[in-house]
Formats: C-alpha cells, structure tokens, sequence
C-alpha cells in the first residue's frame, strides 16, 4: 500500500505550515560545493532549502518551492534562508572554520512582497559578512516578467558589492538580449547541454563559455555528474564546476568532510580575485593560449589550450606532463623564462622572448595579468617557427637566429632605417626599454648607456652605436663584424665587463644589425680591470692602497653625490666636475665645459667676484668658505653658496678644486627638517598630532566667540580582518580609501585625521545635533558604499560617535574621550550580542 502523501494535502501543509517551518528550524541549509576548474578547489557553495517536517519527514524543494511561490510565500523562505547563511558565515569566521562564497536563489516574489536588499543588508551588518560571501542567484524567467523591476534590482545590489549570477542561462528565448541589456557577474549552464556530449552540443557549450568570457562574465556549469564532461569544460576553459560528481547538497559539516575525503582544498578569500582573473582569461581560441603562474622560483601551468599544446608539439600530454617536460629544474631554458617573466612584471605589458629548442624557433608573447603574496599570473601565446605553416617567418629568421642563446646573453636585431629595435634573446636581461614597445632605437641606445653602462664608458659606447658609424667602421677595419667592450652594470649593482658586437645582416645594404653581449673569459675580465684600475703607482711599481682608496671615494662622490663638484687649472679653465654639477647647468657632455673659464661659458650676471675669488685662491692660496652668488640656469636666476681651495703639488698651487650648494634647495631641505608636514603619508589627511593642535584652536574659538564645534569619530570594525585576509598593502588603500570618502562629504567644510589604526576624527562647525547626527550618517553610508579595492572585494563596517562642544557636562578634553567610550560600548555590546 502507497503511504506517499498526497500531492494536494503536501501543498496545503507547506501553505498553512511555513511560519512554523522558519520558527522551529523545520527547514534546513544544505550546501552543495562549487569547484574552480584552474585550481581544483573549492571556491563557493549554493546554498538549498531542505524541509524535514515532523509529520511529513523529508521534503525535497520541488515538493514546497511551487506550493510557496503560487501562495506568494516564497519570501518568507528565501529571507530565511538569507538569514541563516549570514549566520552560518558569521559562525565560520569567528569559529575559524573554512569559509567561502554562498549563493543564495531569488524568487521574483522576493523583490515584490518585500525590500529584499533591505533585508540582506541587514543581516550582513547583523553578522558582519562581508558583501563578496554573498551571491544571489535569478533566473531568465523573472527578468522576463518584469524587466524595468528586475534591471532596477540587478543594479541596486552590484553597486553594493553583491554578485548577480544568472541561473539557467539558456533555458528561455531572449537569453542574448538579456546579456546585452544587463550585467550579471556569472552565467550558470545547466549539463543537460551535454547529457549526449554530441559535437553539436559541445559547440553550443564552448561558444557560450567565450562569448560570455570576451564580455566579461564568469562561467559557471552545474549538474556536472561525469569525468568526461569536466575534462571537456576543463578544456574549453568553464571557470566553475558544480554537481554530484563532487558532491550532493548537504550540512555544512557533511560537505566539508566529502571535500576532506576527496582531498578537495578550500580556496582563501585572498586569492578569490587572483583566480578569478586566471579563470576568466583562459579561453578556447584557435590561437596558442596558456594561463601560468609564477612563484619566483618555478612555474606552473593552470590552462593551457590545444592549439599551445600543437606548437610545443605535445599534443597528447596533460599540463602537469608539460610543466615536468618544459620546467623541470635540468631544463636550461628555465632561467631564461625566469628572467624573461621578471622582465614581464615590471613592464607589466605584452614582451616577446625568441629562443631555440630541440631545432626549433619559437616566439614567445607574454602579458603579466595580476600577482598576489609573490605569485605572479601570465598569459602567454607561442608560434612554434619552425612549422611548415610558419615558414616565411622561420626563412627570415634561420640566419639570425640559430642556437644564438649558447652564444650570448642578449642578441637584438637593429634596424637602423627604421629606427627600432626587435628582441631576439635575453633584451630583458638589462635594459627595460629595449622590447618592441620601446621608444626610438636612439633613444634605447641613449637610456641604456644612462643606466647600464659604467659611467667612463658612456662616450664610448654612444660613439659606438651611432647610426652612421658601424658600416663605415667595419668598412674601414676590413672585418665583417664591430665589436668593443664595455662595463654593464648588474642587478646586484656591480660592473663587469662585456663584449659587444655588431653584425650587419646580408642584404638589408647596411639597414639591419645583430647586436650581440656576450660574457667574455674570467683572465680576459682581469687583464681589463688591471689596465682600467684607479690605482696610483709608485715608481717602483708598488701600488699604495691609501691612494688608491682616496681614488676611489673621489671617484664614488663625483658619480654619486649630491654636491656639486669641480676643479680647475692655475688659468681658471674647468678640468672636471662632478655629475651632479653637469646635471644643474644641464649639461649634457664634459667636452662643452672642459678647458672653459666660468666668463666662456656665460652664467654669471656679474663675473667679478668668482674671478677675485679664484685669483685669491690661486695666486695666495686663500681658501673661500660659503660665498653667496648668482648664476643661470636656462634663463633662470638661482642663488648660490659657494666653496673653494687650492690644489697643491710640491708645494705649488696648481689649480682649485671647489664645490657649491643652491641656496633655495638647502632652505626649503631644512625647513622640511624643522618644520615637519601635518599630513598622515598614508591618508594624506592631518596626521594626529596637528589634529590634537588644530582641536585647541577650535576650543579657542569656542571660548573667546562662542562658536559652537562638533567632533566625529568613525571606527572601521573591519580593519583587522582586511589586513588578516590581504595583507598591509591593501589594508593600506582601504583607510586610502576611507579618507577619500570623508573628504567627498565634509570638502572645506571641516578638518579630518587618522587618529590610530582605522579611527578617524572630524572636527566642524555645527550649531545643532540634528545636524550632526544627518552628516554623520552621510559619512557613515557614504565610507560603506566601498566594495572593493585594487581588484579585492571588502566590505567596510563603520560605527560612530558624536557630540557637540555645547552639549550639557561636555568640556574641550573630554569630547575625544567620550566618542571613543560610545564606539567602545556599541562594539563591546555586538561581541556580547
């Protein structure tokens, strides 16, 4: 005998039943998990009304849902259900455990029977969830019913920091024109696409995972059962995966266990927007695409595409076989891919890196995506040259570039008619500027000899990369080839020497050159360091290392100081300066000062006392301390302090050596000294201390005109845990933020600080506390409405605190002591709560 309750009688038991299901926890929250596909772990759950009934036992959603929805009650459930989830998050996070995103399903009842973003607001700030734990799931169907409603919502609750997902993409008729007027942040598609996994239904699948992904929207398939289905999404690049093949719907204890069980981890919150943007970059194009993470010290494959996989010929290999293949710790490649991804991320814009292996040409283009906690995501394209339907490319290169990374550390290919530079091997290594998006091959040449090129060399290795010189050199040399050495400066700072070369490419006339940096023998680098010492020999040949020392620190405040140096012979004519004194008068090269007098080189108004001066210290040795004078700079009058001795030989004076300071450099250096800032460097509000000061000032005016004043006080609850979750930086550019905000409401009207951690004070004229208590609120709502920061999700919690000078009991010192009581008690009556 069938003992299965009527349909009817259920319906009417669901109806008459549902307050007592919510208030005596008849109806249940169980989780089903949501598996990133680049990562394999978990990154969110959607949470499922379960009604276990004391007469009627377990009830599956199908069996109330409708019943809910016809009697216009399916609010009263989905409130619930917001209800508990904060709850169950709230209880995660203070407890410790693993928590993560929870979806929740919207009715369009919901938004029409109730202010549905009043009452999820009021439960994440009842248990302080953050805004990017919670994501609401609509159907096609109920934007159908109502667009003008629904649009209005969507809108409401993205602005808000929410995630609309749009469940059952597909399942209606108008699902493209939805996409075009809407935004959603996922697109849910449901397997029944590919119960048959028939070609014709992959195509559908793959097509609507990249349209949706070339707009923007992350992807999302559910009923996901079979390990076939989730290697085809896995291939097409689905970001998410959902279903029983993971996981039934359960308690959140059961799931986490199965997660447990099936060595399923739990993806942080800190990573959340990390993989996101890993996840939405991974496409199934027709062109080479893999997605790669960077640690600094290995590489690791999270995508890549069959169309990579056929350039790098392995075809049949999973990604981790080509991680063991292409980044093993023997591979010579991998420091070239290490240095060509620091590259990468410091110009955090597309760079190509051509190298050989195996026989073969290959062009790699990368493009730095996002880093986190030392892990640094790429996407990067390969063309495999050598391929027969890369011919013209591999024919144009065979000569050039054949094994060239065996033989030097950088190869670049000079096109001096075109005046550009295009990277062949290791153009990474030194030079930022030198990749294809560089400025003009003159300017490359003329910043690279700046910054790598040890400054003695730098005339040198101009001269040798003029456009006109290489042809007419070698020409002149009868060799086929211009090479020189020259000392390049290396990431630990220090010179060592390097062969450089030209070699003009056949047939281009003398257009096109391989340039070439190559590391030359150890005995041959001595030989050089020998010939270019500072050291200063004696007649016997012994070198004296006092001497030598003198030498050097000389040499080192030439190049590196700030003071301005120079030293002339007995007729006044410049013998050198330093490099910073060329720097002031802009001077580009020592030849247009050496052997000049100050008169040539026309920068005083009056020559005659720098010429009584240098007389004195030359013919009487008379040595000139802090002498005030005038010169010009570009047209511009800059006052001066100036030093000046005699340089002796043998006891004859022969020449002056001196020095010089601009006078309105060292006054405003000083006053910075004295006088420090009253800005905060991190909000750039006023930091405490002149905010302690400032209220002094606002208690003067109280007392002598009667002015009444208002103090403020705004407390981030959140800050600690934004700083747990993401680290200092962000932490930093969320009380950034705040700042902003404040500044947005008050403008000129008050003064703002940071007081301590996420504490802010305001100080304004205010002569009621109505008035008070409206811009508090402003500040308040206005500082809240910041849901993300430098790409991560936060959600901002501000209690406040405020009283007015003349309020009954109050005094000056008092008014910062009880704000910060009243904030104290709010938070201390919420941990009680």
């Amino acid at each position: 005998m069938d003992n299965t309750p009527d349909k009817k009688l259920i319906h009417e038991h669901v109806i008459q039943h549902i307050d007592d299901a919510i208030a005596n926890n008849w109806i249940k929250v169980y989780y089903q998990p949501v598996i990133r596909a680049l990562t394999g772990q978990l990154c969110s759950a959607e949470s499922l009304a379960r009604w276990i009934d004391p007469e009627l036992g377990f009830l599956a959603p199908d069996m109330f849902i409708g019943a809910l929805e016809e009697s216009q009650n399916i609010h009263k459930l989905d409130c619930f259900i917001v209800e508990q989830v904060c709850r169950d998050i709230h209880e995660h996070l203070i407890s410790g455990k693993p928590t993560f995103p929870v979806s929740v399903n919207f009715s369009r009842l919901d938004f029409i029977m109730c202010d549905m973003l009043k009452v999820v607001e009021t439960a994440t700030s009842k248990y302080n969830v953050p805004r990017d734990f919670i994501h609401f799931e609509i159907t096609e169907s109920m934007i159908a019913q109502d667009e003008e409603l629904m649009k209005d919502i969507i809108e409401k609750f993205r602005n808000r920091g929410y995630e609309i997902w749009m469940d059952d993409f597909g399942s209606g008729y108008s699902s493209l024109t939805l996409l075009q007027d809407y935004e959603f942040d996922l697109l849910k598609l449901d397997m029944h696409f590919l119960f048959t996994m028939t070609d014709k239904s992959k195509t559908i699948v793959r097509s609507t995972i990249n349209m949706s992904k070339n707009i923007g929207i992350k992807t999302l398939c559910e009923g996901v059962e079979t390990k076939e289905q989730i290697d085809f999404l896995y291939s097409i690049g689905c970001g998410k995966f959902q279903g029983y093949y993971f996981d039934k719907p359960q308690p959140y204890d059961d799931m986490l266990k199965t997660m447990e069980e099936k060595n399923i981890k739990i993806e942080e919150r800190k990573w959340h927007n990390y993989y996101e943007i890993a996840s939405i970059s991974a496409l199934d194009l027709e062109h080479p695409l893999e997605i790669v993470e960077y640690d600094g010290n290995s590489f690791h494959t999270l995508f890549m595409n069959d169309a990579f996989k056929r350039q790098i010929s392995l075809n049949d290999k999973t990604t981790d076989e080509i991680d063991n293949i292409i980044f093993n710790k023997y591979s010579a490649l991998v420091p070239k891919y290490k240095q060509f991804a620091e590259k990468a991320i410091a110009s955090k814009s597309i760079e190509s890196f051509y190298y050989t292996d195996m026989g073969n040409y290959y062009q790699l283009k990368v493009l730095y995506l996002a880093e986190n906690e030392n892990k640094y995501l790429f996407k990067a394209a390969i063309t495999n040259i050598s391929l027969e339907q890369n011919t013209k490319e591999r024919d144009r290169l065979d000569s050039r570039l054949r094994e060239l990374n065996h033989l030097h550390e950088v190869v670049l290919l000079l096109n001096y008619k075109e005046n550009v530079i295009y990277p062949l091997l290791g153009g990474y290594i030194y030079a930022d500027n030198l990749n294809e998006n560089s400025d003009s091959l003159r300017q490359a040449c003329k910043s690279f000899s700046e910054l790598y090129i040890f400054p003695e060399d730098q005339l040198s290795f101009i001269d040798f990369m003029q456009t006109d010189v290489p042809v007419q050199r070698i020409i002149k040399d009868g060799q086929s080839f211009s090479k020189n050495v020259f000392r390049v400066k290396q990431k630990n700072g220090a010179y060592k020497w390097r062969e450089f070369a030209l070699v003009p490419i056949v047939g281009t006339d003398g257009t096109e050159f391989l340039f070439t940096i190559s590391i030359i023998p150890e005995e041959v680098e001595q030989a050089l360091n020998d010939k270019h010492s500072l050291a200063i020999a004696r007649q016997d040949s012994k070198v004296d290392e006092q001497l030598t020392e003198y030498a050097r620190l000389w040499y080192t405040l030439l190049n590196n100081s700030s003071h301005k140096f120079f030293w002339k012979d007995k007729d006044r004519r410049f013998r050198g300066v330093s490099k910073s004194f060329l720097d002031f008068y802009e001077i580009k090269s020592l030849d247009d000062i050496i052997g000049k007098t100050d008169e040539e080189m026309h920068w005083h108004v009056d020559d005659g006392p720098y010429q009584g001066d240098e007389l004195d210290v030359i013919g009487n040795g008379k040595i000139v301390y802090n002498a005030p004078g005038q010169c010009i700079v570009n047209g511009v009058l800059r006052n001066i302090i100036c030093n000046k001795l005699p340089i002796y030989e043998n006891g004859e004076i022969i020449g002056l050596v001196g020095n010089f300071e601009d006078i309105d450099e060292e006054v405003f250096r000083i006053q910075r000294l004295m006088n420090p800032t009253k800005i905060d460097n991190l909000t750039r509000l006023m930091n405490n201390k002149y905010f302690m000061l400032t209220m002094m000032d606002y208690a003067t005016q109280y007392a002598d005109e009667g002015r009444n004043y208002a103090f403020i006080l705004l407390h981030n609850v959140n800050h600690h845990r934004i700083e747990d979750t993401y680290g200092s930086n962000i932490s930093a550019s969320v009380l950034r933020a705040i700042s902003d905000k404040i500044i947005d409401v008050t403008g000129q009207t008050a003064v703002a600080s940071r007081l301590k951690e996420a504490y802010f004070g305001i100080l304004t004229y205010l002569d009621s506390k109505e008035k008070l208590e409206k811009l508090t609120l402003k500040l308040k709502e206005h500082i809240e409405e910041i849901n993300q920061v430098n790409g991560q999700s936060v959600t901002i919690k501000i209690n406040t605190a405020c009283h007015l000078r003349s309020e009954d009991g109050m005094n000056d010192e008092a008014l910062y002591a009880k704000c910060l009581k009243d904030i104290e008690q709010i938070e201390t009556s919420s941990e009680d709560n």
